[in-house]
C-alpha cells in the first residue's frame, strides 16, 4: 500500500516547488540579457515570482547578477557612439546678411555643386538664380516669429527638384548643436540654419534626399505605410487597394523620389521624419508646424515653468475643435494612421500628450495626479487653448479625471475609454496572476528592484521583433483584441511603435504611474463640471466590464453617459474612432 506523506512533508514539498532554483533563474536572466529575441524564460520566471514564489534566499545573488546582466545588455545591444563623432546632422548657419557663419564639411560637400563659395565669412551665392531666390524666400519665412522648420528644395541640373534638409531660425536649433557652434549673441540674432542628414553620398544627386511634395495623396499614403514596416501586399490591404494598383503607385513614388528600391525609399522617408523630430521648435509650439514626411506628424514640445518639457503630436485639423488625448501608460503620442486621418476629416484638432517620464517628455520624480493636472493647464496655456475636450485611454483615466476636476470649465467634455481605475483584479485562488499586467503589478509591489532591471534590459535590447510578442501577450486574456491585432497588420505595427517610443528615453514614467496605482486611488472630483462619458468594450479582457463597474462604484463616480460595445475588447476604440470623434464634437 502506498504511503501518504504527512502534512509537514507536503508543506516542505510545496515550498521547494515555489522556490526558483538560482541556476534556473540566472539562465533566464542572462538569456534575456544576451539574446535579442529571448523573453519567454524571463517572463516565466517573473510569472512564477509574481504568483508568490519565495525568492528572498536568492535575492542577493539575483541582484548582483542582474547588475552584470544590465551591463552586458548595454554592451551587446546599445551601439556605442563613434570615436570623436560629431552630430548626426550636417549644418550651415548664415547671418542676416547671408554671410556664412559656420558650415560643416558634409554640408559644404552637399551644397558645393550649387554654390560659388562656401567659406566661412563669404556671402552665400548660388549659381542658379532660382535656387538663390528660393533660399532667400524660405529663409525669410523661417525667420518669422513662431515659424517652424521649412523644407529646402533646390533645382538640380536636370531640372528636377530635390529636398536637401530644413531651414530654421538658429535659435531653434537643437541645444547640443547650438553649444558646439559657440556663436556670439550678436551674430546669432536673426541667423538662419540649414540642417540635413549627414550623408556620405552628398555629391551623388541620384542618392540625395529626394522626398518632395510632388506625391499624390494616394502615393503619400502608400509611402507612409511602407515606411511603417508593411510589405507592399500588406500596405495594399491596409489601404483597400489592389496589389497591382499599389505596384503602379510605387513606380510613381520611385520616379518622384529618385530611388529605385523600396529600401532606399524607406531610408529617405525615415531620415526626414527623424530630422523633423530632432529639430527643437520654438517655445510657441501652437504656431510652429514642422513639415513632416508623408504620413508623419513629428514631435513638438512645450516648456513648463519648472523647466521640464511635455512632448506631444498635433494631429487633425489645425483650426478644428481642440481635443486633448491622454494615452495609456504603455503608449506614446504616436497613433494609428486611420485614426489621425479621421480626426482631420471630421474637423478635430487631435493633440496627443506624453506624460512626464513617458516618450520624450521630461521625467518628474514627484509625479502625482494633481501635479500632472497643473502640467496640463500650463500645456493648454502654451497652445492658447482656453477650452478643450479631454479624452483618456485605459490607465490615463485617473489623470484625466483629476485634470478635469482641477481645470473646471476649461474642460468642456471628459471622455474615458477602456477605463482602468486600479491595479488588475485576479482570482484570489489563482496560483498564477491573470495576464502580463497583473504579473507586472505583483512584481512591482513585492520586488521593485527586479522589475527595474527587467525594464532596463528590455529598453537596451528593444526591437520590433522583440516587442511584437509582448504586445500579443499583453492581450492574451482578451481574445477579441488579439483577433483584431493579428488581422490588422498596420494596427499591430502602430502599437509596436507606440510601445517602443514610450520607453525609448526612460521607463521612469511607467514605473511612477504604476506606483501611483499601487498606492491606491483617492480622487476628489468636487471641481468637475464637464459631462463625464465612459465607453467600454463588453468583451474587454484587460479591464473586464464588471471590474470597471466595481471601481466606479468604489470611487463614487457616476458617469453622465455609459456605453458598452457588445463583443468588443479593450481596443474597441480602434474600430470606433469615428464614433468617438462624433461624440467629442457634441459639447
Amino acid at each position: 500500500m502506498e504511503s501518504v506523506p504527512d502534512d509537514d512533508a507536503q508543506e516542505a514539498s510545496r515550498d521547494a516547488l515555489s522556490r526558483p532554483d538560482l541556476a534556473v533563474a540566472l539562465d533566464a536572466i542572462y538569456g534575456y540579457a544576451t539574446d535579442p529575441e529571448n523573453w519567454e524564460e524571463m517572463n516565466s520566471l517573473l510569472d512564477e515570482i509574481a504568483a508568490g514564489a519565495d525568492i528572498e534566499p536568492l535575492a542577493d545573488g539575483m541582484r548582483a547578477h542582474l547588475s552584470r546582466a544590465e551591463e552586458l545588455a548595454r554592451r551587446l545591444h546599445v551601439a556605442p557612439p563613434a570615436q570623436n563623432a560629431g552630430p548626426s546632422y550636417c549644418h550651415m548657419v548664415v547671418g542676416r546678411d547671408f554671410r556664412i557663419l559656420d558650415i560643416s564639411e558634409q554640408a559644404a560637400a552637399m551644397l558645393g555643386p550649387f554654390c560659388r563659395s562656401l567659406a566661412p565669412g563669404a556671402l552665400l551665392s548660388f549659381g542658379d538664380p532660382e535656387n538663390a531666390a528660393r533660399f532667400r524666400a524660405l529663409a525669410s519665412a523661417a525667420a518669422q516669429e513662431g515659424a517652424g522648420p521649412v523644407l529646402l528644395r533646390l533645382v538640380l541640373e536636370d531640372g528636377e527638384e530635390a529636398v536637401f534638409g530644413y531651414l530654421l531660425a538658429e535659435e531653434s536649433l537643437p541645444d547640443p548643436l547650438r553649444r558646439r557652434l559657440d556663436l556670439s549673441a550678436g551674430v546669432r540674432r536673426g541667423a538662419i540654419a540649414f540642417v540635413a542628414p549627414d550623408r556620405e553620398a552628398a555629391n551623388d544627386a541620384s542618392r540625395m534626399y529626394r522626398e518632395t511634395f510632388g506625391l499624390t495623396p494616394a502615393e503619400a499614403r502608400l509611402a507612409a505605410a511602407l515606411k511603417d514596416g508593411l510589405s507592399l501586399k500588406e500596405a495594399a490591404a491596409h489601404l483597400n487597394i489592389s496589389v497591382n494598383t499599389a505596384r503602379n503607385q510605387i513606380k510613381g513614388v520611385f520616379e518622384k523620389l529618385g530611388v529605385n528600391r523600396q529600401g532606399d525609399l524607406i531610408r529617405h522617408l525615415t531620415e526626414l521624419s527623424q530630422l523633423a523630430a530632432y529639430i527643437r521648435t520654438t517655445q510657441d509650439s501652437a504656431e510652429a508646424s514642422p513639415a513632416p514626411a508623408p504620413g508623419e506628424v513629428p514631435l513638438s514640445f512645450v516648456d513648463l515653468p519648472c523647466g521640464r518639457k511635455l512632448a506631444f503630436r498635433d494631429y487633425g485639423a489645425r483650426n478644428g475643435v481642440p481635443v486633448i488625448l491622454l494615452p495609456s501608460s504603455v503608449s506614446s503620442s504616436y497613433i494609428w494612421e486611420p485614426e489621425a486621418e479621421a480626426a482631420k476629416r471630421m474637423g478635430v484638432r487631435y493633440i496627443v500628450v506624453e506624460r512626464p517620464g513617458s516618450g520624450a517628455s521630461t521625467p518628474d520624480p514627484e509625479l502625482t495626479f494633481d501635479s500632472f493636472a497643473q502640467d496640463l493647464g500650463h500645456f493648454a496655456d502654451a497652445l492658447g487653448l482656453s477650452a478643450f475636450r479631454l479624452v483618456a485611454r485605459s490607465s490615463a483615466s485617473p489623470f484625466a479625471l483629476v485634470a478635469a476636476a482641477r481645470l473646471g470649465r476649461r474642460v468642456e467634455l471628459l471622455m474615458l475609454t477602456s477605463t482602468r481605475l486600479g491595479i488588475p483584479e485576479g482570482s484570489p485562488r489563482a496560483r498564477k496572476p491573470k495576464g502580463l499586467l497583473a504579473s507586472f503589478f505583483n512584481n512591482l509591489k513585492r520586488h521593485p528592484w527586479l522589475l527595474d532591471s527587467t525594464l532596463f534590459i528590455l529598453r537596451a535590447k528593444m526591437s520590433r521583433s522583440f516587442i511584437r510578442p509582448l504586445v500579443h501577450k499583453f492581450f492574451e486574456a482578451s481574445p477579441a483584441d488579439l483577433e483584431l491585432i493579428k488581422s490588422t497588420p498596420s494596427l499591430e505595427a502602430a502599437m509596436i511603435r507606440s510601445t517602443m517610443e514610450t520607453i525609448a528615453h526612460s521607463y521612469s514614467g511607467l514605473l511612477r504611474e504604476s506606483q501611483l496605482y499601487l498606492d491606491g486611488l483617492t480622487i476628489d472630483l468636487s471641481g468637475l463640471t464637464a459631462p463625464l462619458v465612459v465607453w467600454h468594450g463588453e468583451a474587454d479582457g484587460v479591464v473586464p466590464l464588471p471590474e470597471l463597474e466595481r471601481r466606479l462604484a468604489e470611487l463614487g463616480i457616476a458617469p453622465d453617459e455609459m456605453r458598452v460595445f457588445p463583443g468588443e475588447g479593450h481596443c474597441f476604440l480602434n474600430r470606433h474612432h469615428e464614433e468617438i470623434f462624433e461624440r467629442l464634437l457634441i459639447a
